[in-house]
This record gives structure tokens, C-alpha cells and sequence, in this order.
């Protein structure tokens, strides 16, 4: 009786992961890759903001470092 109930588990698992590997080929035929002009304008976008919020964090810092030299000394 164990026995049947393995193989059918086992079965269920296997037909499970099939049915997940041909719906994950699928979807991967529906992606497409960026142009060359998107991947640029986007890299654009991410350098900016980077640059942005490390200037913000300078400012930061720089202004906690005064506040803090302020109360100590």
C-alpha cells in the first residue's frame, strides 16, 4: 500500500515540474531584450540617480559631522 502511495507522490511530482519547465520555456519566448538606445538612456537614469543620493548622503554626513562637533566640543 506505501508503495502506491510513493509512486503516485512521485509521479505527481514529476508531472508537476514538467508542467512548470514548459510554462517557464513559454514565458521566456515572450521576452525581449532591450535596444541598445533603451540600454543606454536607462544606464543614463541609474548614474544620475546614483550620483543624486550619493550627493545627498554627502550632504548628510557632512552636516551630521558639524552637529556633532557642535555638541562635543
Amino acid at each position: 500500500m506505501n508503495d502506491k502511495v510513493a509512486d503516485a507522490s512521485s509521479e505527481s511530482i514529476v508531472s508537476r515540474s514538467a508542467g512548470y519547465f514548459t510554462e517557464s520555456v513559454e514565458e521566456l519566448k515572450k521576452v525581449s531584450s532591450p535596444t541598445r538606445q533603451e540600454t543606454m538612456r536607462m544606464t543614463g537614469v541609474v548614474l544620475v540617480i546614483i550620483v543624486f543620493i550619493s550627493m545627498c548622503l554627502f550632504v548628510m554626513d557632512l552636516t551630521f559631522n558639524w552637529l556633532m562637533g557642535k555638541m562635543i566640543g
